[in-house]
């Protein structure tokens, strides 16, 4: 059986069993690297969930915004220092679009100052590259709740 969107069919379901559907809803992740080698190693980490479908790989910030524009994933997981467009400026234009997609941002400098940065500009969420491994699965999941994840 294949997943269902809550958003794409919710009026197909009275509203009990929208619960249950939106319990077998993938959550669509895009990724925003610009280093090959990490960017199959974010994909082989999300690869582990079977709640997360991968829908678009970028390696700049503004193919990141492009991507939004186009596909309206539930999540972008990316990293903040890349060509083009950085992590930054790409959240805020993400953020300017009122689209519902949430931003984790990933980085190799961590502290209080880039979280704050982060939350400023729109993200949901900050996850410092050393820390992926462990923490990126709940960050996606916690950010698609609704919630926030900033690891200082």
């Amino acid at each position: 059986m294949g997943a269902v969107r809550m958003g794409a069919t919710s009026s197909m379901f009275p509203p009990l069993l929208q619960k249950r559907v939106s319990w077998y809803s993938m959550i669509r992740v895009a990724l925003a690297e610009d280093h090959a080698e990490m960017r199959v190693a974010l994909r082989l980490l999300l690869s582990i969930s079977r709640e997360i479908e991968i829908v678009c790989e970028t390696s700049n910030g503004q193919e990141a915004v492009d991507c939004v524009k186009r596909l309206q994933p539930d999540v972008l997981v990316m990293d903040i220092h890349m060509p083009v467009l950085d992590g930054f400026a790409a959240t805020q234009q993400i953020t300017d679009l009122s689209v519902p997609t949430r931003v984790i941002l990933i980085s190799t400098y961590i502290g209080k100052f880039v979280a704050r940065q982060a939350a400023a500009v729109g993200a949901k969420g900050f996850v410092p590259k050393d820390e992926v491994a462990k923490l990126l699965l709940p960050a996606i999941e916690t950010v698609h709740r609704g919630e926030t994840f900033f690891v200082e």
